[in-house]
């Protein structure tokens, strides 16, 4: 099949009168190229050309950064279609996306899963990466903390908790390195001294860390992490004009971008929406419901239904596969009946099928165009690698297996088979020879970007889920035996690594529980 994304592919899927198909330039698609109003980094630029995300914040008024923390690569690189989701609530009927769905299938995890591993897992991550505001003042920061300690603060979590929540939790990322994320005057916390250069490095949360944290707490239970981290999210999104949440904050002081990148307030969603079943409290549902129409105003492209990578991105034609949840789009449309969540779900399916198929190897790139070819962002983060199946896409196999796991879709079972079916017959079923090098989607060769560790391990181990059991036992031995012999020194930039091995290892040792309800 052509490298290009065929339209024929797109129209064969969405064959009702109400889509219209475009392919190709999508530079007439009616973007805004004037909607330039965020101030992220600091920068001052309004061409959304910035410099790399671990260094200072990228300014993403066109466009937001993409997990800057993991590994940066050096390598060498290489439509559409129309409905209104409110009026056009079933336009095509899949064979399975719209469907309610059935129980979390246990025979889709490994054979020798092990929930105390993940639990074991969660037990040193929170310990090593969730700090608390009481922590920083504490240990002697003397940042401004009225964000979190205001009369605006107070009334809102009262308004949204039923209490002022007085003590909220976020997820360090220790891949600041200047002013923006600097701890002020912080010396300790807990075991660890501050240098000056460790308090710049520890001073900042990226929203994604929030939506993981919390969907990572509820499925170990773990309520007073959840609503602490909710507190956190709730007092952020106030400070977004589009009610999401920016994608980087000092500590709990203030904003340093006011952008929002859309996969943390997918994550948040899903995870409010599960809480308010898992116990029992219709406050999460509520706000819940309020982000969601949210994200339907400005997450979703009302042009072609895909989710854009962020409340900044109209006049950009560039999409991130790892941002789309199936398992909250089936939420979405559950809380929130009519309002079109099943068209956006088949349309991103959709678009999703026809990349992978469009793709040397079925794997997919970082970042793609509505067209389905790999495309530079332009945020500073993937100009050499955005057709790597890399630092984005990695996560790719998680959210696929997750709505394999709850929902035994044909749609993910379908990608995740075409997934597993390569790396196992690139590898000869034996995981410990997975590449330490990622993929180019474009030619099907290894680039020379480095991906190793236990996050990209068990990324591939997800393409087996519910898919390829052979291979995801074989993998799932080298990814445990590796996670357990993992022992973190300090903090060298290993934000991503770990979230992602815990959320990972959550899954595949069967702790993905689906609250009854759902």
């Amino acid at each position: 099949m052509s490298k290009l994304f065929s339209c024929s592919l797109i129209a064969g899927f969405l064959a009702v009168s109400s889509f219209f198909v475009a392919c190709g330039d999508d530079s007439s698609s009616g973007a805004d190229e004037t909607e330039i109003t965020g101030d992220e980094g600091n920068t001052g630029d309004p061409t959304g050309e910035v410099v790399d995300p671990n260094q200072n914040p990228v300014d993403p008024n066109s466009q937001i950064p993409v997990d800057p923390n993991a590994d940066q690569p050096v390598t060498n690189p290489d439509q559409q279609q129309t409905v209104d989701p409110v009026t056009n609530t079933d336009p095509v009927t899949p064979t399975s996306s719209t469907t309610t769905g059935t129980a979390a299938n246990a025979s889709a995890l490994p054979t020798n899963a092990n929930a105390k591993a993940a639990q074991d897992m969660f037990t040193t991550w929170k310990a090593r990466w969730i700090i608390s505001l009481k922590d920083e003042i504490n240990g002697g920061s003397t940042l401004d903390y009225d964000m979190y300690q205001g009369s605006r603060a107070k009334e809102l979590l009262t308004q949204k908790m039923g209490k002022f929540y007085d003590n909220p939790l976020r997820v360090i990322w220790d891949g600041g390195n200047s002013t923006n994320c600097e701890l002020t005057d912080m010396t300790t916390w807990g075991s660890v001294s501050f240098t000056a250069a460790l308090r710049k490095k520890l001073g900042c949360t990226v929203s994604e860390g929030i939506g993981y944290g919390m969907l990572i707490a509820l499925f170990h239970g773990d309520k007073d992490l959840f609503d602490g981290l909710w507190a956190y999210n709730i007092i952020a999104r106030d400070n977004n004009n589009n009610g999401l949440m920016p994608w980087e904050l000092q500590s709990f002081s203030r904003t340093v971008s006011t952008a929002a990148a859309l996969d943390a307030d997918l994550d948040v969603a899903t995870a409010l929406i599960l809480a308010s079943y898992k116990w029992s409290d219709d406050r999460y549902k509520t706000d819940a419901i309020e982000l969601i129409n949210a994200i339907l105003k400005k997450g979703i492209n009302m042009e072609n239904l895909l989710i854009r990578p962020g409340d900044t991105w109209s006049n950009k034609d560039v999409y991130n596969l790892s941002y789309f949840s199936p398992v909250a789009l089936r939420l979405f449309n559950q809380m929130v009946p009519g309002a079109g969540w099943d068209a956006v779900l088949v349309a991103n399916y959709t678009y999703m099928a026809g990349v992978q198929a469009a793709g040397a190897i079925p794997l997919f790139p970082d970042w793609s165009n509505a067209a389905g070819q790999p495309t530079d962002p332009k945020n500073g983060s993937a100009a050499s690698s955005y057709m790597l199946f890399d630092k984005e896409s990695v996560r790719v196999p998680w959210r696929m297996a997750w709505d394999n796991y709850w929902y035994q879709s044909a749609e993910s079972k379908n990608i995740l088979t075409a997934m597993s079916g390569f790396i196992n017959d690139y590898t000869g079923g034996d995981a410990s020879k997975i590449p330490s090098n990622s993929f180019n989607y474009s030619t099907g060769e290894l680039s020379t970007s480095q991906i190793v560790g236990q996050h990209y391990t068990g990324a591939y181990c997800l393409m087996g889920m519910g898919a390829n059991p052979t291979w995801l036992n074989s993998c799932y031995k080298t990814f445990s035996t590796s996670a357990a012999s993992y022992s973190p020194v300090g903090y060298t930039g290993t934000y991503f690594k770990e979230i992602l091995m815990l959320m990972y290892s959550t899954l595949m040792n069967g702790m993905f529980e689906k609250p009854a309800g759902i």
